[in-house]
């Protein structure tokens, strides 16, 4: 999936979806190409693929689009360095809005806005 975070319609981010990763995670460079400012009290040191990181937290706009219906949320984004990946992390935290269908045989996913 694609998500557009900060209105960066020209660099849309790839995402996987990660139910068990319990926050949202992407490379500190998409923080730098938004111009956005970080809140340094919020860092969290992780381990993702077996490489400690440091993440940065910041409120992040985020827009995501299937087909013609979208959905934008501010969930909080961590953005990591070291990245080494070219997708982030859409974990838990920013599924809050979604009622998340995962049909692993078929290899399919879905999201939902919840009530809808």
């Amino acid at each position: 999936m694609d998500l557009v975070v900060e209105g960066l319609e020209l660099a849309p981010q790839a995402c996987l979806l990660d139910t068990g990763a319990t926050e949202v995670r992407m490379g500190r460079q998409v923080s730098e190409l938004a111009g956005m400012e970080l809140d340094e009290s919020l860092t969290q040191e992780a381990v993702i693929g077996g490489l400690q990181i440091t993440g940065v937290g910041a409120a992040v706009h985020l827009e995501l689009r299937q087909g013609g219906e979208s959905h934008a949320w501010s969930p909080t984004v961590y953005f990591c360095d070291p990245w080494h990946w070219a997708f982030g992390l859409l974990g838990l935290a920013g599924m809050d809005p979604f009622r998340v269908t995962i049909d692993s045989y078929e290899e399919w996913s879905e999201l939902r806005l919840r009530g809808g």
